[in-house]
C-alpha cells in the first residue's frame, strides 16, 4: 500500500495555475492543505494511485460516496496533482461552512429534485471538461450504506459521452469513520472511455487497455439511455473491484 508523504500531504502546491488564477486560487490550496493536513493527523490517511491522475486534459474522476468526507478528502488530494471541479447538491452549498469551501474551488451546485436532471449543472460540467478541467463526481448521486452501493446515476456516463473525456475510478475505505479517528485510505483504479470517438482522441500516453461500453463502440439496436446505464453499470464495478490492499 502506498502511503502519501509527509512533504506531499503538507505541501502547498504553487503550480502555473495558481498564478494565472491570482491570491484566489492560492486560498483554494491553502484549504486543500488544511483539509490534507486534517486527515493525515486525525486518520492517518493512505493514498494509493495519485500518480494515475493525468496532469492536463479533461477528465472525470468518480468515486463510492458513503460519507461526507468523501468529497473534500478526494478533492483535497486530486488538487496535488492539478485544478479541479466537483459536482454536490445544492443544499451543502446552503450550510457554513460547507458552502464557502464549495464555492472556493469553484464546485458546481446541483439541484436534485429536478425531474430529469438538472440541465443548468450538466451545462457547467461539460463547459468545465471542454476546457480541459477535471471534473469530480460521484455516480450514486448520494451516500450510500457502506457495502450497499445504490443503482448510478447516468451523469458520469452522460460527461464522458459529450465531452470524450476518459473517466478515473476511485474509491474510499473507511471514510463512514473519520470522526472516530478511524483509519481512511483512497485508492485510484483503471481509467475507462466512452464510445468510438474518445477511444481515437485518447492520448499516446494512456493504455489501450480501457474499453468502451460495446453500445458505444457499435451502435447497433442501442439507445443511448441504454448505453449511459450500461456504462454507469461498468463504472460501478470498476470502483468496487478497487481492493484496500
Amino acid at each position: 500500500m502506498q502511503k502519501t508523504s509527509l512533504a506531499t500531504d503538507y505541501r502547498i502546491p504553487v503550480t502555473d495555475y495558481c498564478f494565472k488564477a491570482g491570491s484566489n486560487q492560492v486560498g483554494i490550496n491553502i484549504i486543500f492543505f488544511l483539509i490534507r493536513l486534517y486527515f493525515r493527523v486525525f486518520n492517518s490517511i493512505k493514498i494509493s494511485g495519485l500518480e494515475k491522475i493525468p496532469a492536463h486534459g479533461p477528465l472525470i474522476i468518480v468515486a463510492n460516496h458513503v460519507s461526507v468526507s468523501d468529497p473534500p478528502a478526494l478533492a483535497a488530494y486530486a488538487a496535488l496533482v492539478r485544478k479541479i471541479s466537483m459536482l454536490a447538491k445544492k443544499e451543502l452549498f446552503a450550510v457554513p461552512p460547507f458552502g464557502a469551501m464549495f464555492r472556493s474551488w469553484g464546485a458546481i451546485p446541483v439541484d436534485r429534485r429536478r425531474g430529469g436532471g438538472d440541465l443548468g449543472a450538466f451545462r457547467a460540467g461539460l463547459k468545465v471538461l471542454r476546457g480541459g478541467g477535471c471534473l469530480i463526481l460521484f455516480p450514486e448521486g448520494t451516500r450510500a450504506k457502506p457495502g450497499r452501493p445504490l443503482k448510478p446515476k447516468p451523469g458520469a456516463a452522460m460527461f464522458a459521452a459529450k465531452s470524450g473525456a476518459p473517466v478515473l475510478c476511485a474509491r474510499t475505505f473507511n471514510t463512514e469513520n473519520f470522526l472516530k479517528l478511524s483509519k481512511i485510505t483512497i485508492k485510484f483504479g483503471n481509467m475507462r472511455y466512452f464510445g468510438n470517438a474518445a477511444q481515437a482522441a485518447r492520448p499516446p500516453d494512456h493504455p489501450p487497455a480501457a474499453l468502451s461500453v460495446s453500445g458505444g463502440q457499435s451502435g447497433g439496436g442501442v439507445t443511448p439511455r441504454e448505453s449511459y446505464e450500461e456504462f454507469s453499470n461498468l463504472l460501478m464495478s470498476d470502483i468496487f473491484s478497487i481492493t484496500e490492499e
